[in-house]
C-alpha cells in the first residue's frame, strides 16, 4: 500500500485530506507541524509527502531542506515524491512559490483546491496499481 505523509497544522484540513486519501486506498500518516513531519519521515519512509508551507515550528521550506539531498551540481533530489500545498502565496508573494517550485517538488497546489484535484495529482505521482 502506498504510504503518504501529510504535514499540515490545520487539524480540520489535515483530517479532511487524510480521510479522502484513506478512502482512495492510501495509507496516511499525519503530522501537524514541520518538526513532527521531519521526525516521522525519518522513520516511516513515505512514498509521497504532502506538506503545507506556512506552519509553526518549522515551515514547509524547512521540511523540504531537511528532506532534500543536495547534489554536487547544486540540484536538490528528494527521496520520494513531494506535493506542496499552500495558501500563503497571497501573503508571502509570488517569489516564495517560485522558490518552492525551483526546489524541484513534484507539484504545488494552492488553496483552495478540491479533494478531487488532490487525488488526481496523488494518483499521477504514486499510482495505486503501479
Amino acid at each position: 500500500m502506498t504510504k503518504i505523509l501529510l504535514i499540515d497544522d490545520d487539524e480540520g484540513f489535515n483530517e479532511a485530506l487524510s480521510r479522502s486519501l484513506t478512502y482512495e486506498g492510501y495509507s496516511v500518516i499525519r503530522a501537524f507541524n514541520g518538526v513532527e513531519g521531519c521526525e516521522v519521515m525519518r522513520t516511516e519512509r513515505p512514498d509521497l509527502i504532502i506538506t503545507d508551507i506556512v506552519m509553526p515550528e518549522r515551515d514547509g521550506l524547512g521540511v523540504l531542506k531537511d528532506l532534500g539531498l543536495k547534489m554536487s551540481n547544486g540540484d536538490i533530489v528528494f527521496p520520494c515524491k513531494v506535493i506542496v500545498i499552500t495558501g500563503g502565496g497571497r501573503l508571502l508573494g509570488p517569489d516564495y512559490l517560485e522558490r518552492v517550485e525551483a526546489m524541484g517538488v513534484d507539484a504545488v497546489l494552492e488553496k483552495p483546491f478540491s479533494l478531487t484535484d488532490l487525488v488526481e495529482v496523488v494518483e499521477r505521482l504514486v499510482p495505486q496499481n503501479a
